[in-house]
């Protein structure tokens, strides 16, 4: 890594490794943190309960950093932090004990009425949206997984990484996830919530 400290800086840093370690770990933090927490909000739905969760695999990825530093490439440890973060959000919805309301309504196509796929970012409603995230995670939670990590920009090698998966499945879920999500978001579909996927 480089580093922008002064020659006197520089020298304390390569004799004490654990300070260069830390510098490396806040860096990392830094860059991923707002996508952690998007993705923690968006499973959550609670913003100081997304921010503890994200903290939290803060703190674990802190404490095992020197051993996610051991991996082959950037993106092995970008896909161990995304591990840290879904069992921080897994946590948190363990200590919660609640279970958050679905949404059951649809919307209505923005588009012409002749085409029957809709582009996912012209769909507007987002309680429309969860629910459907939702139902697809009841019934394919990979799909849904790959689906949740792409809308917030994660490339498909490390979302393959962190859902065990190959890079070529990780594009096919997410197509096929989305695909399942216009169908459940369709009003011209008569299933009113049942989440017919399979």
């Amino acid at each position: 890594m480089t580093t922008p400290f002064s020659g006197d800086d520089q020298e304390v840093l390569e004799q004490d490794p654990m300070r260069s370690l830390a510098l490396d770990f806040t860096v990392f933090y830094v860059e991923e943190e707002g996508r952690w927490l998007r993705y923690a909000l968006g499973k959550l739905r609670n913003r100081a309960d997304a921010e503890d969760a994200v903290q939290e695999a803060g703190i674990r990825l802190y404490e095992k950093w020197d051993r996610a530093l051991g991996g082959p490439d950037v993106r092995a440890v970008q896909a161990f932090a995304w591990k840290l973060v879904r069992d921080a959000v897994a946590d948190t919805f363990r200590r919660r004990g609640r279970v958050d309301a679905k949404t059951l309504k649809l919307i209505r196509h923005t588009g012409p009425e002749d085409t029957g796929h809709e582009p996912m970012d012209q769909l507007v409603d987002r309680d429309a949206l969860r629910w459907a995230l939702e139902e697809l995670a009841k019934a394919y939670p990979v799909q849904a997984e790959v689906v949740r990590l792409r809308q917030l920009a994660v490339d498909y090698p490390t979302i393959a990484a962190v859902c065990d998966i190959a890079p070529s499945t990780a594009r096919t879920y997410y197509s096929l996830g989305t695909r399942h999500m216009e169908y459940l978001l369709d009003p011209r579909n008569d299933h009113q919530g049942r989440g017919d996927l399979t």
